[in-house]
This record gives C-alpha cells, structure tokens and sequence, in this order.
C-alpha cells in the first residue's frame, strides 16, 4: 500500500463517489454542497496526484491502494 496521497477534500470526493455509485460531477456537487465546477476541478487535482486519465480510474485506485478506508493526508 502507497502512502494516502489525498486531501481531506479529495478523500470526501472518493467516498461519495462510493456511496453514491456515480463519478458525475453534478450528482456529487448535490450531495457535497459543492459547485459541479469545483467537483471536477477535485477530480482534476485526484487524477494528477494519481497519475490516471479518468475519474473510474482515480476511484479504482483509492480503493485498491486502501486510501479510503484510512485518514487522508492533512495539507
């Protein structure tokens, strides 16, 4: 397992996606409190930090690297 490289915010994000079996930037804004902008910005921030090319991939490897089942990193 690789160190939790996400933010609080980006760990939330991952775990709605979970909870809410969707990766769209709208439905997750809705449940977040967020703007559908500020999600995909997050998402933009998650897939860097991951490096993979699509939202399915950034959720994937959260769950399989254990990141959301532990504290996220604090920034």
């Amino acid at each position: 397992m690789h160190d939790n490289p996400l933010t609080p915010a980006l760990s939330n994000l991952m775990k709605a996606c979970q909870k809410f079996k969707t990766t769209e930037s709208k439905v997750l804004a809705a449940h977040l409190n967020k703007s559908p902008a500020t999600v995909r910005t997050e998402f933009q921030r998650a897939m860097a930090l991951m490096n993979v090319n699509c939202r399915y991939a950034a959720l994937k490897t959260a769950e399989e690297n254990g990141w959301l089942d532990v504290p996220s990193k604090q920034h």
